[in-house]
């Protein structure tokens, strides 16, 4: 890994689940062989001449940018807008599966979805902060009604 960051702006729940599963901790260093290093390999590119460094905002997730022989991340440490909404739409399909991997068995019980999810953002790192577990509740109605209609 280096020294070398990007920064992605991410939903808090989507932010702690992300750190959880790879790291534990900021900045991310992501695994070897993982989808997201393979995808920020190929998007990083070399930073244009008039870029400033830019420094991680509250709501954004420090990320490592992994070495590659064919990409330095001395050379090629910037990431274009277009990488960085591929790397979180990655991120995002990620959780889905997830989510749905955890609680789709517990939707046919037919109670209320309230305690598997907290015990789900328990299991993934998640702290409540007032808005993660109403997002990730309407993530999996959302993923729910989908397999129901298909």
């Amino acid at each position: 890994m280096s020294d070398y960051h990007i920064y992605i702006k991410m939903p808090s729940y989507l932010r702690q689940w992300f750190v959880h599963r790879h790291s534990g901790t900021e900045p991310v260093r992501l695994r070897n062989g993982s989808i997201e290093s393979k995808l920020i390999k190929l998007a990083v590119v070399k930073p244009p001449v008039s870029a400033v460094p830019t420094r991680q905002r509250e709501d954004e997730v420090a990320i490592c940018i992994p070495y590659s022989k064919t990409r330095d991340p001395r050379i090629y440490n910037h990431i274009t807008d277009t990488g960085k909404r591929a790397l979180l739409e990655n991120v995002k399909n990620s959780f889905d599966v997830d989510c749905w991997t955890f609680l789709h068995d517990f939707g046919r019980i037919g109670k209320q979805q309230k305690d598997p999810i907290y015990l789900y953002m328990e299991q993934r790192g998640i702290k409540e902060d007032g808005t993660c577990w109403d997002s990730i509740a309407k993530i999996y109605q959302r993923l729910r009604k989908n397999y129901l209609t298909n």
